[in-house]
C-alpha cells in the first residue's frame, strides 16, 4: 500500500470505530450538582448479574431484557421448588444495588391484557415507595409508612407502552418524571430504606399473572455525597 494513502485509511478507521460505541449520557439532575455513573445498559450484550441477580426468568433479545414467570402453572412450581408458596407465576425482578442517593433513567413497560389488583408493582426500594398505574392512564405515588398518596393522570402512563422514567432521590425528598410530567415530592415518608430487607436498597417489579416486563435502557448515578 502507497504510506501516503496510509494516515487517511487509519483516521477513517478509527472514526469508524469509535462510532460504535455509544457515548454515556450527561448527568442532569434538579436534586444533585453531579453524580458518578454506575450502571449503563442498552441491553446488547450478557446479563448484568451484579445488578439483575440470577438468570432465571430473563432473557435479553433484540436490545431488551425482557422478564417471564419462572413457571407455566402451580403443578410445575410446587414439583420443582417443593413448596406452596412464593412459585413465580408472575415475572418479578429487582433491580440492586441502588445507592443511597442517586439519579435512575428507565426506559421500561409492563405487557399484559390488564390492570389486575395491586399489579402490575413497582417498587422503589423494596416494599416501599410505590408506583403504580391509574386505570385510564397516568400514575400513582404511594409513600411508605402511612405516607400520603398522589395522583398524577397527565403523564398518560399506561400498559403496553414504552414508560420513560426518572427518579432522582435523597432521604427526605423524591423527584419522579414520567413521559417528561415531573414533580418533586417532600415528606418525612419519602424513604427507600427498608430495615427487613437484607439485599436493598433496590427496586421491585412484580407484573401479574399473564404479564411480562420489557427493559429497553437503564442509567444509574450515585449522588452521594
Amino acid at each position: 500500500m502507497n504510506p501516503k494513502h496510509t494516515f487517511p485509511l487509519l483516521a477513517l478507521a478509527l472514526a469508524f470505530s469509535s462510532s460504535l460505541f455509544a457515548e454515556e449520557p450527561s448527568f442532569v439532575s434538579k436534586l444533585f450538582e453531579s453524580g458518578t455513573l454506575v450502571y449503563s445498559d442498552d441491553f446488547d450484550g450478557e446479563l448484568n448479574r451484579e445488578f439483575w441477580g440470577a438468570p432465571k426468568g430473563k432473557t435479553i433479545e433484540d436490545g431488551h431484557l425482557i422478564v417471564n414467570p419462572q413457571f407455566k402453572n402451580a403443578e410445575e412450581a410446587m414439583k420443582a421448588l417443593n413448596r406452596d408458596h412464593h412459585l413465580g407465576l408472575e415475572p418479578v425482578v429487582h433491580l440492586n444495588k441502588i445507592p443511597e442517593q442517586f439519579v435512575c433513567h428507565l426506559r421500561y413497560q409492563f405487557e399484559k391484557p390488564g390492570l389486575t389488583p395491586g399489579r402490575p408493582s413497582f417498587q422503589i426500594g423494596h416494599h416501599m415507595i410505590s408506583l403504580g398505574i391509574l386505570e385510564g392512564g397516568g400514575h400513582r405515588i404511594k409513600l411508605p409508612n402511612d405516607g400520603p398518596t398522589f395522583t398524577e393522570p397527565d403523564s398518560g402512563m399506561a400498559l403496553n407502552e414504552w414508560i420513560d422514567l426518572i427518579i432522582e432521590y435523597k432521604k427526605g425528598t423524591i423527584q419522579i418524571s414520567v413521559n417528561g410530567v415531573g414533580k418533586t415530592y417532600e415528606d418525612a415518608a419519602v424513604t427507600i430504606d427498608n430495615p427487613k430487607d437484607k439485599l436493598g436498597p433496590r427496586f421491585t417489579f412484580k407484573g401479574g399473572e399473564g404479564c411480562r416486563i420489557l427493559f429497553d435502557s437503564v442509567r444509574l448515578w450515585d449522588c452521594g455525597e
